[in-house]
């Protein structure tokens, strides 16, 4: 194939250009419909004006809002040009900021006005000369609007999309950053039209779609991509709320519904699933996060009609790598491997390839892999070999007939005299508890035992339980030596990372300082 098949900007100003009518988005808040004719004059505008910075191959143009109604603009723009997309996280730290800006060094970042401050710090800091582009308004600064405005009639009508290399990087994503800071991950422009393309449990055509993630996630980048090569129309909904989702859900007929691992756990222990005609639904699916076998198995009893799945994936390999299926047995498996992907467990001591039912660490090798960590060619040798597999750094394993198990990160497992546990195996037992709306375990450090699992508890509100109830469960359930013996902690609130990962590494630090007191 030629590059001009993997034309990413191509492909979608044609769509814009042959379905001019076609509702695009629709915003719940004001009930604001957006048209195909009106994303295509308005992301020309945008991509018009970045000719004019002169911005093409190679450069890096950075997005960092909340899921809006705009947000699209300035991504597909950058693809029109041929020019690199970078999302942020809208809630960035300034020390994260510095990291980001002095890695990816945009040449210019459209901002939401809650982050603009600290990302025009950041850049100062590192002394990064980035244009700065406000969604919105902030005084003295250039809105995205304004932009737009500066283009002619003329100039939209006779724009085209520039040409480009298929092997050129298209995106550079950042990774989750559960451990340290995020990395750049990298994809070209022939891997991200591969993974849209190819994508088609991301949404039918002309399905009503609805999710939550923003850009920063690759969910939130995918789904908007797919969901415009698929002529669907999306549900722009701010802010999850069980209560509020659902009658979203009921009112706009939504078909298809991607959703965070700590979001369905909510939307499932609120018990308002029941409440709703929810007859609409065809998908509900999730990833990023193993989800519990009570929750799937609950969420299924409570929508028959509907394909509750969850999928397993990173950002390195370009979105999913499995997916459940209705013919999995397993319902705590993650499905069986999409197209395109080849999956092995191996012997982390000795790299041998394991057979079925062996637990290892799970390798992934397909044509949608990432080019490498942008600018970190030690730490993409360390994660891709010779051979070209990926090395997810999860521990699983697949069955006889092919489905495929995560059982936990390999740096979370934990040794307890000489036992290895599992924080999942533990988060899930906790989970079963009718009080229990999130669980989190992490180890705390002990000078003869070596770990003692510590669990982190948001409570169902109004529920009561209390810390011995949990440790016997744990005990009672999973024996003597998983035995939550750095005991149970209740918290308003589990932390997480921007890409919507529990932040172990935050709880650890709480769980040290809980035990040092």
């Amino acid at each position: 194939m030629d590059a001009s098949s993997f034309d990413i900007g191509a492909v979608i100003l044609k769509i814009f250009s042959d379905h001019p009518k076609h509702v695009a988005q629709i915003e719940v808040k004001t009930g604001k419909e957006t048209l195909y004719q009106d994303m295509k004059d308005a992301t020309i505008r945008c991509a018009l004006w970045l000719q004019k910075q002169n911005i093409g191959s190679g450069d890096v143009i950075a997005v960092c809002t909340e899921n809006q109604p705009d947000s699209y603009i300035p991504c597909i723009a950058t693809f029109y040009v041929g020019a690199v997309f970078n999302p942020w996280h809208h809630e960035v730290t300034l020390k994260t900021a510095q990291y980001l800006m002095s890695l990816t060094r945009p040449k210019v970042m459209f901002s939401c006005e809650s982050a603009l401050k600290v990302l025009m710090e950041a850049a100062r800091l590192e002394k990064v000369d980035t244009r700065f582009i406000v969604f919105g308004k902030y005084p003295e600064m250039q809105s995205l609007r304004d932009t737009m405005r500066l283009q002619t009639n003329e100039e939209v009508r006779t724009f085209q999309t520039r040409s480009i290399q298929a092997d050129n990087i298209a995106m550079i994503l950042f990774s989750s950053g559960t451990t340290g800071m995020p990395k750049g991950v990298t994809h070209s422009y022939k891997s991200l039209y591969r993974n849209i393309s190819s994508f088609t449990i991301l949404g039918a055509k002309n399905s009503i779609s609805l999710w939550y993630s923003s850009l920063y996630w690759i969910s939130g980048t995918f789904c908007m991509l797919r969901s415009i090569l698929t002529r669907a129309t999306s549900i722009l909904h701010e802010n999850f709320d069980p209560e509020e989702t659902c009658k979203v859900i009921e009112k706009y007929k939504v078909d298809w519904f991607f959703i965070s691992p700590s979001a369905i756990n909510l939307l499932y222990k609120s018990n308002v699933l029941q409440k709703y005609r929810l007859k609409s639904l065809e998908a509900l699916l999730t990833g990023g996060s193993k989800l519990s076998r009570e929750v799937i198995e609950g969420l299924r009893k409570s929508l028959p009609h509907a394909g509750v799945a969850q999928g397993y994936g990173m950002t390195e390999i370009g979105g999913l790598a499995t997916i459940q299926m209705i013919n999995c047995k397993k319902s705590d498996s993650v499905g069986f491997v999409i197209p395109n992907i080849q999956l092995k467990a191996i012997d982390v001591a000795t790299g041998k390839v394991l057979g079925p039912n062996e637990v290892g660490e799970i390798c992934m090798k397909s044509p949608t892999l990432m080019l490498g960590y942008y600018k970190n060619p030690a730490a993409t040798r360390a994660t891709i070999d010779d051979q070209g597999w990926l090395h997810s750094g999860d521990k699983g394993y697949y069955t006889e007939d092919g489905e495929v198990v995560i059982v936990d990160r390999l740096k979370e497992v934990m040794k307890y005299q000489g036992h290895q546990i599992s924080p999942h195996e533990i988060e899930e037992v906790l989970m079963r508890h009718s009080a229990v709306m999130e669980a989190a375990v992490v180890p705390v450090p002990h000078d003869v035992d070596v770990d003692w699992p510590m669990a982190f508890v948001r409570k169902v509100p109004g529920a009561k339980v209390t810390e011995a109830e949990l440790v016997l469960l744990s005990q009672s359930e999973l024996g003597e030596v998983k035995k939550l013996r750095g005991g149970v902690k209740f918290v308003d609130a589990i932390p997480y990372t921007a890409s919507g990962k529990i932040s172990r590494k935050e709880l650890k630090e709480m769980a040290k300082l809980a035990h040092n007191k």
